[in-house]
């Protein structure tokens, strides 16, 4: 494998070659080092970058080659190839051509300069070049599978050093004295990734979505997806500026913040009006609730408005609570995608409802009533809300004999909701609501209108009554709307 470039001296007198190579062959002859560099992370948005970006582009790709030598007598190798003479290595099978060309730089000025094109031929299989910067690109090469991508041409920097050792045999990790090009290496990729500040990613999205004439919308869905095309139509819907509750934390990072709303929301969510009335909604409460009002999370205002946006009110009132009940407007920050996996685990657990109220045993229609209202109850509150709501049935037993009391008990200790009917003050009633209540239950007492009052401490307790002679409408409505409420209060806690 053959690639070509110019030798010169780089700043400080640091011997380089600088040219242009398929980026296939730059990854085929380097290797990255991992005792001192990051190991390798999945960077998939660079193999989509090489693959599909209309406008491809990357600064030059650093890499280095340490000669190593054993004669004396003579001049050094990168002394030898700065005057114009080839060198080979046994050692790492490479040979280095130099040509030397003379040219004048104003027809005004006596004399020359001199442009030496070295050419560097590799034996591929012992990797000799070691990956300074450009690593993941040089990767993403390498993964491809397609062909194009190998042979794009690439622009590269080699850092050329040397090292004397007395018998290239004995030259192994123990008994090596430090060489100043390895250090040097190593405080090459230090200063490249520490003396340079990036741009922020709000900084980058500004150059292409706030320009409309270089970037209409076509072209900015080809760039960004079409996510950069609705921050556009967002930003231009509405002024940032004017939110209170929620300025502080989106106010240099307003782009940023609607592009990531964008790409984590469902595609049929993915809708201007819908975030924008969800961001206004978060902004108020965000400026009424003091927990809030000093909270910078950006995962937590993210998580906010994700709920929000699905339109699920049940469902974003448990976030809500979550979030209170568990303080977590006290963490400086969380990625929001943690927030919403975990949040989304607790949401699918099964809500489970216990109902004991006296037993009609001589009227099997009676027990059957019951089991339709709390069983449409239920069916209701998993269609409107989406939540995994069970009911366990009312006094039925089917399949082998078993222990009533006993099957009664585990079924409370099972349930997430207990809801008792008191009419009359049935004693089973009552020792079961003492059980439900001793496990922590959250507990809900409906009453007959007519029957008997509560006796004992039940008599202090809030119920809610339904009307016997419009049972199927009265109860459904107390059973709908307390239920509702503890879900709503207790649930995601």
């Amino acid at each position: 494998m053959i690639i070509r470039g110019i030798l010169d001296n780089s700043l400080n007198g640091q011997l380089c070659i600088r040219g242009f190579a398929p980026i296939g062959d730059l990854a085929q002859i380097s290797k990255a080092d991992y005792e001192y560099q990051r190991k390798p992370i999945e960077r998939d948005d660079i193999l989509d970058f090489l693959e599909k970006q209309a406008y491809l582009f990357f600064p030059e790709i650093i890499l280095g080659y340490k000669i190593t030598y054993s004669f004396k007598g003579r001049p050094s190798p990168l002394l030898r190839i700065q005057e114009g003479r080839n060198f080979s290595s046994k050692r790492d099978n490479i040979q280095m051509k130099v040509r030397t060309i003379d040219y004048k730089q104003n027809e005004d000025v006596a004399g020359s300069s001199k442009i030496r094109i070295i050419e560097l031929t590799f034996d591929a299989v012992n990797k000799p070049l070691s990956r300074i910067d450009g690593n993941h690109r040089l990767i993403a090469a390498e993964d491809s599978s397609i062909s194009k991508v190998k042979r794009m041409i690439a622009p590269f920097c080699i850092i050329l050093g040397e090292e004397f050792c007395l018998k290239t045999s004995q030259y192994t990790s123990q008994n090596m004295a430090i060489n100043e090009f390895d250090k040097a290496i190593k405080v090459f990729f230090h200063n490249i990734n520490t003396k340079t500040k990036p741009l922020t990613y709000e900084e980058n999205l500004k150059v292409l979505i706030e320009d409309k004439r270089c970037f209409p919308n076509d072209e900015l869905k080809d760039i960004l997806g079409v996510e950069g095309v609705l921050t556009r139509e967002l930003i231009d819907a509405y002024d940032y500026q004017q939110f209170t509750g929620i300025q502080h934390i989106i106010w240099d990072n307003c782009l940023t913040c609607y592009m990531y709303i964008f790409s984590i929301l469902h595609e049929n969510d993915k809708n201007v009006e819908k975030v924008l009335e969800a961001l206004k909604s978060i902004d108020r409460l965000y400026a009424e609730n003091v927990k809030l009002k000093t909270n910078s999370n950006f995962g937590l205002l993210c998580a906010f408005l994700y709920y929000k946006i699905q339109g699920n009110e049940m469902m974003f009132e448990r976030f809500k609570n979550w979030v209170f009940n568990n303080h977590l407007f006290s963490i400086n920050e969380i990625k929001a995608e943690s927030l919403i996996l975990i949040f989304d685990k607790i949401a699918e657990q099964e809500v489970k409802i216990f109902v004991a109220m006296p037993y009609f045993e001589k009227d099997p229609n009676i027990v059957r009533e019951y089991n339709e209202i709390y069983e449409n109850v239920v069916k209701e509150i998993k269609e409107r809300y989406g939540i995994n709501i069970s009911l366990f049935p009312i006094m039925e037993n089917k399949g082998e004999t078993q222990d009533q009391i006993q099957g009664i008990i585990n079924k409370i200790k099972q349930c997430n909701i207990f809801i008792a009917d008191i009419s009359n003050n049935n004693a089973n009633v009552m020792y079961e609501t003492g059980w439900a209540r001793g496990l922590d239950k959250h507990v809900l007492l409906f009453r007959e209108k007519n029957s008997e009052k509560p006796k004992s401490d039940y008599a202090n307790d809030i119920y809610h009554e339904y009307d016997d002679n419009a049972r199927s409408v009265t109860l459904k409505q107390i059973a709908l709307k307390n239920i509702i409420e503890v879900l709503n209060k207790k649930f995601g806690d």
